[in-house]
């Protein structure tokens, strides 16, 4: 009771039966994870409770319970079809938010630690077969873009790592790719009224792993080394328009792509092939599982994927 006095003389006091689960997500995300987590992580975060957690967000904090969680998971599991790892990534940031919480002695308790999350298989992951691959790889050569298709069947680099990659990023000499940086949409920080609440954003790579080096076969850096022909052409046919800022996948005026906009160019590659529908994540699969068939040890492989 000292102890709790002397926080209220220094602190001022905050009745913590008066605050919701809402009030105290949001306060979490702007003291304790703005500055700490990256922009996506905080987006991600965010977005969780505009879309998810607005359902409990009006209960005091000081009621909620283990049980009204644990309806709230299995309503979204059974009824909405979420999956088990969308769950989890739910339930991970809403530990640590009720885990600071506990800290600041606002629960006794942290009641995310009584629930039992929803089980279920992981999903089979996409890869191409071989007739596939070689399906996709013919009708490559028929698009603008193709040679990045052919690049990240070579080197599985996930989309904002390719997108992201500029001339700095390649030796040729050595034949090696550098991934330093990546490229997302992402929600703003802080959107005034009438301005986009979206913007594009540069980053570091996923993880530390992430920042890595990737040999290249003499094929496809001779092939990039073609693609900067063709770029060279591009700036003379589009003159002042051109915007050239070092990135290697840009349009035929030097701009760098979004995802969205490089996933269109994609499908339609795919439709081309008449293989069917798969994600541009599949390229990173295919690779990987390519690269296993002939013999690489899964220590490089995974220094490879980052």
């Amino acid at each position: 009771m000292q102890q709790q006095a002397h926080e209220v003389r220094t602190q001022g006091w905050r009745d913590p039966m008066s605050v919701t689960l809402g009030e105290w997500y949001e306060y979490w995300l702007d003291t304790y994870m703005k500055d700490t987590v990256k922009q996506s992580t905080y987006a991600s975060y965010r977005s969780y409770l505009n879309k998810h957690f607005c359902v409990l967000g009006k209960i005091l904090l000081k009621k909620l319970e283990p049980h009204i969680l644990q309806e709230f998971y299995n309503y979204k599991f059974r009824e909405e079809g979420l999956s088990p790892k969308t769950l989890r990534n739910y339930h991970m940031a809403l530990h640590k938010c009720l885990q600071q919480a506990v800290k600041e002695r606002l629960l006794i308790y942290n009641p995310c630690d009584a629930v039992t999350l929803p089980s279920g298989e992981k999903p089979e992951i996409s890869v191409f077969t071989n007739d596939q691959q070689r399906a996709l790889v013919q009708a490559s050569y028929r698009h603008r873009y193709g040679v990045f298709i052919r690049l990240d069947l070579c080197t599985g680099l996930r989309m904002g790592e390719l997108l992201a990659l500029k001339w700095e990023d390649i030796d040729f000499s050595t034949a090696q790719l550098h991934v330093r940086r990546t490229i997302n949409r992402l929600a703003k920080y802080e959107a005034h009224d009438g301005e986009n609440k979206t913007e594009i954003v540069f980053g570091t790579p996923k993880t530390k792993n992430s920042r890595r080096t990737i040999p290249l076969t003499r094929t496809i850096a001779d092939e990039l080394a073609r693609w900067k022909q063709q770029q060279a052409q591009d700036k003379i046919r589009a003159g002042d328009k051109y915007t050239g800022e070092g990135f290697i996948v840009t349009n035929e005026f030097g701009h760098y792509f979004e995802q969205k906009t490089f996933k269109d160019h994609y499908d339609r590659l795919l439709k081309d092939a008449d293989i069917g529908h798969f994600t541009f994540h599949a390229l990173r699969h295919t690779f990987a599982t390519r690269a296993l068939e002939r013999g690489m040890d899964y220590k490089t492989l995974s220094a490879i994927l980052g």
